[in-house]
């Protein structure tokens, strides 16, 4: 009996420590990159896990430990702008091709040859282009909360409705003041309007990160750098047309991205593409985690 208690002990610690996630610093492209891994990407099939505004990796956590549960080998990095070592000046170091190429030199790092890919917000941005630019590294691609860029860059133009929803997009333009409106009273605004869903614990972290030296300047020009020209940059990442396996996840609470876009993205896709409508808002990794996993796992189940 005692042996047999002292086995699944032993067995379970062994779990406890195989799906422990760490914190690396990985050198890409120029830059080193805080980045946060589970397991070794021998374990299986691997996973790259993109964040948005105003969040860092530590949003994927517990998605990741839900991964790795089945089999697969995940990283999340802290993304150019966001990683301390990983902060070049200047808005055109900011551009979305130089930052999908910073996810791919990660991914050589780690010697992964492909990859299933996942983003939110702006990390959703960056993995259509990396869709678009290395189609062959992508076995499957899953999208939270924002659309084909090309659509989305149409009803930023054309829909009213959108117009509106991103005219903070807008003021992200302007030099200084965000910065300083985002940081006053202890970043309230944020934790309002962004960070409400979030535990203590991820609250403490972004606040870590963006209270960094220039960190929310750096963030932001990803809005000054890219945002004014989206729709000719999107039709220099060669993703009018896109093959590979897709699901978009968007919640119908989101008050940054409207209906029109994420409707239309459907013309698109060429190849197999799913649009999971969930009653939620933009956070949607916060709002309806259960939610998205299960859209998550069907997708992956279809697309191994």
């Amino acid at each position: 009996m005692k042996i047999r208690i002292l086995f699944a002990f032993l067995s379970f610690s062994f779990q406890m420590m195989a799906t422990e996630i760490k914190v690396e610093q990985i050198k890409a492209n120029g830059l080193e990159f805080t980045c946060r891994t589970i397991g070794s990407p021998s374990d299986g099939p691997a996973i790259i896990l993109l964040h948005g505004f105003p969040e860092t990796s530590h949003m994927w956590e517990s998605t990741m430990q839900h991964l790795h549960e089945q089999g697969y080998y995940c990283m999340a990095p802290d993304m150019r702008g966001y990683s301390p070592n990983a902060r070049p000046k200047g808005r055109k170091n900011y551009a979305i091709e130089l930052i999908a190429k910073d996810i791919v030199a990660l991914a050589a790092a780690k010697q992964l040859t492909n990859f299933h890919l996942m983003g939110h917000d702006w990390g959703s941005a960056i993995g259509w282009s990396i869709v678009g630019l290395y189609p062959k590294l992508v076995r499957s691609w899953v999208a939270l909360s924002v659309p084909h860029l090309s659509a989305l860059s149409n009803a930023v133009k054309y829909d009213e409705q959108q117009k509106k929803m991103s005219s903070y997009a807008r003021v992200f333009q302007l030099s200084f003041l965000p910065e300083a409106v985002l940081k006053a009273k202890d970043f309230k605004r944020l934790k309002e309007s962004c960070w409400y869903l979030s535990t203590p614990e991820q609250v403490a972290v972004y606040k870590e990160v963006f209270g960094g030296k220039r960190a929310l300047t750096t963030c932001l020009h990803y809005y000054r750098k890219n945002w004014k020209k989206m729709i000719k940059i999107a039709e220099g990442l060669n993703i009018s047309a896109i093959k590979t396996p897709t699901t978009l996840i968007w919640g119908d609470k989101d008050t940054a991205l409207g209906r029109k876009s994420i409707e239309d993205t459907q013309q698109y896709m060429k190849g197999a593409y799913e649009l999971v409508e969930l009653d939620a808002s933009h956070w949607l990794i916060q709002d309806k985690p259960e939610a998205v996993w299960k859209a998550m796992d069907a997708h992956l189940a279809k697309h191994k």
